[in-house]
């Protein structure tokens, strides 16, 4: 299981970079929930959905940037290709421990409502649950306790180049900038936390902490930070889907989205396995090499994150292309029916295979 998130407020440097650790983890833990999602869409068919939820896969590469920049920013390392990385699904989101379980499932309704919960703003949460807006909010209250201990040292001048610059990244909203005070490091933060909750109907300083609690609008904020076109946040892009209609001008979290219909044909979707797991497969030999191969090239990617984010930045343009072959590979795999009779069709397990147990590995 990967790093589970402590119940304290954040007074050391290490538990800073520990809790940054775990917001990587967490980004990243995301992907595998909606891509399986995502290509188990038969080819050709609701590219309304499809264009959603690529777009909100994006951006989530996009805030596992911002964090690992803000790690690193701090003289942290990530560490990325180990198989204690990613969670076994299903698995709790958003601390390993609490709230919800969050599942490898194919395009359908129920799809939907678990992605909703991922991206809960917390005006909306139940008064118990941890939304991941709350814990970013515990990393900036974490950052003002540290520098206000530290200054200005908290994040040294040669770290600021080792960050991703933006030019790595496209195909979502947002820009990453680099990280190089307690305003930028807040910046960066609210990014992430606006994506995916949606941005305070109040006006708000985004180089301060996130005032959780306040009401929340549709909007992403990437038109106020970013001077980018307006868009909806993660929630409410999701909620589109579910409810089948279009967010329009003047529409609220309270009115709903009174817009056009959203074509959406649930039947035009392969039909795979929920949560899959390696012993599913253990007398398939076919299924299980195509699961293996898809492992692998999960793990290509994995090691070139971590190279990338550990001073080589220029990896993350073959990662694009790794990304591609993910795709290529769990499509192969989801067009596989099982053999046991269920309806059901193959789907990837997303493992983590260590260098040393590869093939060809000495």
């Amino acid at each position: 299981m990967y790093h589970k998130l402590q119940k304290r407020p954040i007074e050391t440097l290490e538990q800073l970079h520990h809790d940054l650790q775990l917001a990587i983890e967490l980004e990243f833990s995301t992907l595998p929930v909606y891509l399986s999602a995502l290509y188990s869409i038969k080819e050709g068919t609701n590219q309304c959905a499809y264009t959603v939820i690529r777009s909100v896969v994006m951006e989530e590469m996009f805030h596992l940037t911002n964090a690992a920049n803000l790690l690193i920013a701090t003289g942290g390392s990530p560490a990325i290709n180990n198989p204690e990385f990613l969670p076994t699904f299903p698995t709790k989101l958003p601390d390993g421990e609490t709230w919800f379980e969050a599942d490898l499932q194919p395009f359908s309704p129920a799809a939907l409502r678990n992605f909703l919960k991922i991206e809960m703003p917390a005006d909306l949460a139940k008064a118990d649950d941890i939304t991941i807006g709350e814990f970013y909010v515990g990393i900036e209250k974490g950052l003002e306790t540290l520098h206000n201990r530290y200054g200005p040292a908290l994040f040294p001048a040669d770290c600021h180049d080792k960050q991703i610059a933006h030019k790595y990244y496209y195909g979502g909203g947002g820009e990453i900038t680099p990280i190089t005070d307690l305003d930028s490091a807040n910046f960066a933060l609210n990014a992430i936390v606006a994506q995916g909750e949606g941005v305070p109907e109040k006006h708000w300083n985004p180089t301060q902490p996130f005032p959780l609690g306040e009401t929340t609008g549709i909007d992403s904020g990437d038109h106020q930070l970013f001077m980018q076109p307006r868009e909806l946040s993660h929630y409410y892009r999701f909620n589109e889907l579910l409810l089948g209609y279009r967010y329009v001008q003047g529409d609220t979290p309270d009115s709903g989205p009174t817009g056009p219909a959203i074509p959406i044909d649930y039947r035009q979707v392969y039909p795979v396995l929920k949560n899959p797991q390696p012993e599913n497969y253990h007398a398939l030999g076919a299924i299980a090499r195509l699961d293996t191969e898809f492992n692998l090239t999960l793990s290509l990617l994995l090691d070139q994150l971590h190279l990338a984010f550990n001073g080589q930045p220029d990896i993350l343009v073959a990662a694009v292309g790794t990304m591609f072959g993910l795709k290529e590979k769990a499509q192969n795999m989801m067009r596989v029916p099982l053999p046991d009779g269920s309806g059901h069709h193959a789907a990837p397990t997303w493992r983590y295979i260590p260098i040393d147990k590869r093939p060809g590995a000495c």
